[in-house]
């Protein structure tokens, strides 16, 4: 097992020794570019054997050279230590530290392509929301996988802006029901149901029902099961409510 070092301006990787770490602290120039550090600063082990095809230079340097070369970059500016001080030099083995194999960064890449798909796959409605441009690329991957982009349903974004109930003078018991319903949203959304409470003077609860878009949109003329971004559509409804003599009425929407 080998101690080795980094020199901290160019990367170079160097074997050491016990002795060289005592001499001086540890502070060593670098062979390469002359730059001075302390190997203990980033001291590490290593267990393979390591090659000294190339022989680097270091020397041993004072920590009065330090304090006077800490702030110099080129290596003409870098006291010789080993005249000044009497040092004798030392030679480290470069070493050529593994490099990262191709065929994992290929895995990874299939694995971050895969998990990012899979959101996609997952938030596709969200994304249709927030993103309306990528509708269109969603749709195309989706053709893919077989899948669809479900409308948005949020009834928090859908009001009843006014409704008006008329009693048929002509007619007991029939009544003609206007509602005025409005997409808040900045995207389309279906249409939601819409259950119609019928009350007595007490506004107890008499009769209720719910209509389907199905049922109101036919009505009203509505080719498209959608409303879009901040529109209103008006429903007018036939309500018979026989012998019930209801007083007044609630209405909700829904999404069953």
């Amino acid at each position: 097992m080998a101690l080795v070092t980094r020199c901290p301006n160019c990367t170079s990787v160097f074997k050491v020794t016990p002795q060289h770490l005592q001499m001086q602290e540890g502070n060593v120039r670098c062979g390469h570019c002359l730059q001075i550090f302390n190997s203990f600063s980033d001291l590490a082990t290593l267990q393979e054997e390591v090659d000294a095809d190339k022989p680097l230079e270091l020397s041993i340097e004072s920590k009065e050279a330090k304090k006077d070369t800490q702030n110099e970059v080129l290596a003409e500016d870098v006291p010789d230590t080993t005249k000044a001080g009497g040092q004798d030099s030392y030679t480290f083995d470069a070493i050529q530290l593994p490099r990262v194999s191709r065929v994992w960064v290929l895995i990874n890449t299939c694995i971050l392509v895969t998990l990012v798909g899979q959101a996609v796959y997952l938030y596709r409605a969200e994304l249709s929301i927030f993103l309306p441009a990528a509708r269109p690329y969603l749709e195309q991957y989706c053709e893919i996988l077989n899948c669809k982009i479900p409308i948005s349903q949020q009834t928090e974004l859908l009001s009843i802006e006014s409704s008006d109930m008329q009693k048929d003078a002509a007619q007991q018991g029939i009544a003609t029901l206007i509602v005025m319903i409005r997409n808040q949203a900045t995207f389309p959304q279906l249409f939601p149901s819409l259950e119609l409470t019928l009350t007595d003077t007490k506004d107890k609860d008499l009769a209720s029902r719910i209509f389907s878009p199905g049922e109101y949109l036919k009505k009203g003329g509505q080719l498209s099961d959608t409303i879009g971004p901040d529109k209103e559509i008006s429903v007018t409804l036939k309500i018979d409510s026989g012998d019930l003599n209801a007083a007044g009425y609630r209405l909700l929407l829904l999404y069953p």
